[in-house]
């Protein structure tokens, strides 16, 4: 799993299970509120039938005193008023004994309506007091009815109020459940996250001080912390083999320097007992012959020691072109590292930008819980006017103001709980912001190493400029020592001429002498530039150990 994948489901995990939280207990109080609303309606209904009852019992009593007009209309609409409710109410029962108990009222009713329909048709006054005694009879079975249905509204206040007590539990739980398990979780992974690159970063200081002896990281990830971790091991193997290389190839160097050193000092030995032959036939042109053979070894010896000056100058020259490409390898090397730095800083980047979108979505969910307080507030306001309207509807309103006061307790509830959602939320955006530090910290620490493999490619360039000098140097020695074979080569030449031709000793050992004075010369140049050789190769070697294997 790819490193922002594992952000993002540490951030939307709890997101989720908290939106679907909030979802169960708002669908819960919706479907509490659709079942007070059925009963409660049924109560409005009930009353209604008795306050009709009692009106067309009043209607009656009235038409039977005075048989006007106007006192038979208004039996008439009680009547059609009473059929009306009853047959509604009829709709809205489920209770069999409610149901047995409406439908006797309907009877009573449709005897005392085709009586009353009568009575008045025939304007029988005395048949109309009588039906208005009747409807005592159907009122009492409203009354019944009404007590009916107040029983089981009382039953169903009593499994609301249980049913409210078990949601705030069960919301409670699981909110502090939803809440340990995401710390728990948000720490665990951060720490898996931060501690591997913890450790390379310190393993990439330890190099930068010198130190390649350091322990691998042992990565169980399969992301890009790990791909890091592969890279950053393969560096430190590769750095290790290429510092191995340089350390033999400055030790060979050195060790030809000092050979080269050796073979100078012998051939300038040499070279000061031709002089020293050529002074002599100068003095006696008796002993010319004599000394012309000595000079004639000696100038073989010479010539034997040029050429192991050349073949060990070859031998450097070849080395140094060695170490030079070694050192370009290691400077490859070092350019891979920093583009494996540069997609750790890419990376980092985006575990920053995940982590700030998370703490943007947490203070959208304090937005939300914000709305819902307001609609809790709404709905408290809502059922405070609602229970002032019932007070005022007096008897008929005290059943809806008992359900204005039941919404307004769980509406304050709603708030506490939405409260207590909303401090949850705020510790989430206070682990997000920690997250958000720490993953600071882990750039800077990206960013020090960019700058330590920046440092150590510029040494290692140093270290290209110097090797170049060396096979410079190498080249000068070998035109040096080709310089010297030509003149040991004529001083060869002048020996034998001296041993051929005695006449003219003297002018061959002037020349023999000033050729012995330019060979010197030149060994003294092989001399110094191999002592040059010995301490570019110190510089190396010196360079080299500042790192520990």
């Amino acid at each position: 799993m790819k490193l922002k994948q594992k952000i993002l489901m540490i951030s939307l995990i709890p997101l989720l299970l908290s939106v679907s939280l909030i979802g169960y207990a708002v669908l819960q109080m919706k479907s509490l509120k659709s079942s007070t609303t059925v009963i409660v309606q049924m109560l409005v209904n009930v009353e209604e039938l008795n306050s009709s009852a009692k009106s067309l019992q009043k209607s009656l009593n009235a038409y039977s005193l005075n048989a006007s007009a106007a006192n038979a209309n208004e039996v008439k609409q009680d009547l059609q008023f009473t059929g009306s409710i009853s047959g509604k109410l009829e709709k809205k029962l489920s209770s069999e004994t409610q149901i047995k108990t409406i439908k006797k009222i309907i009877l009573k009713y449709n005897q005392l309506s085709t009586a009353s329909s009568e009575a008045i048709k025939e304007a029988n006054q005395a048949e109309a007091k009588r039906q208005s005694l009747r409807t005592k009879g159907m009122a009492n079975d409203v009354i019944e009815l009404k007590r009916m249905i107040s029983d089981e509204y009382n039953s169903m206040q009593l499994r609301l109020q249980n049913h409210i007590n078990w949601i705030v539990s069960f919301s409670i739980i699981a909110a502090l459940i939803l809440v340990g398990a995401s710390v728990v979780t948000s720490m665990i992974f951060t720490e898996r996250i931060v501690r591997p690159i913890r450790l390379i970063t310190n393993h990439a200081g330890q190099i930068a001080a010198g130190n390649l002896a350091v322990s691998n990281v042992t990565v169980t990830s399969k992301d890009e912390i790990s791909v890091l971790n592969q890279s950053f091991q393969e560096m430190v193997r590769n750095l290790r083999r290429l510092i191995e290389q340089v350390s033999n190839s400055s030790s060979q160097v050195a060790a030809s320097a000092e050979e080269l050193m050796a073979s100078a000092e012998e051939t300038m030995k040499g070279t000061e007992q031709i002089t020293t032959s050529i002074q002599q036939v100068s003095a006696g042109a008796e002993q010319q012959t004599v000394k012309s053979g000595e000079s004639a070894r000696a100038a073989e010896e010479s010539t034997m020691g040029v050429k192991k000056i050349a073949e060990n100058a070859a031998s450097v020259l070849e080395l140094s072109r060695s170490a030079n490409d070694k050192t370009q390898e290691g400077s490859e090397y070092v350019k891979e590292t920093l583009h494996q730095m540069d997609l750790i800083h890419a990376s980092v980047e985006e575990s920053d930008a995940a982590l700030n979108e998370l703490n943007k979505r947490s203070k959208e969910i304090g937005d939300i819980l914000n709305l819902i307080t307001g609609i809790a507030n709404q709905t408290n306001l809502l059922a405070l006017n609602a229970a002032i309207e019932a007070s005022r509807a007096g008897e008929a309103g005290k059943g809806f103001a008992v359900v204005a006061d039941e919404v307004r307790k769980l509406a304050e509830q709603t708030r506490d709980f939405v409260a207590h959602i909303a401090e949850i939320t705020t510790e989430m955006q206070q682990d997000t912001g920690k997250s958000v530090e720490s993953m600071q910290f882990v750039k800077e620490k990206v960013a020090g190493g960019l700058a330590i493999a920046s440092r150590t490619e510029e040494t290692f360039h140093d270290i290209l400029d110097s090797v170049e000098n060396v096979g410079e140097q190498m080249q000068s020695i070998t035109a040096i020592s080709s310089e010297i074979t030509n003149e040991v080569s004529l001083v060869s030449k002048r020996v034998i001429e001296m041993s051929d031709v005695a006449g003219s000793t003297s002018l061959v050992a002037a020349g023999v002498a000033s050729a012995s004075e330019q060979q010197l010369a030149s060994m003294e140049e092989v001399n110094a530039a191999a002592a040059s050789l010995a301490n570019l190769a110190e510089e190396l070697q010196n360079t080299i150990s500042k790192f520990h294997l």
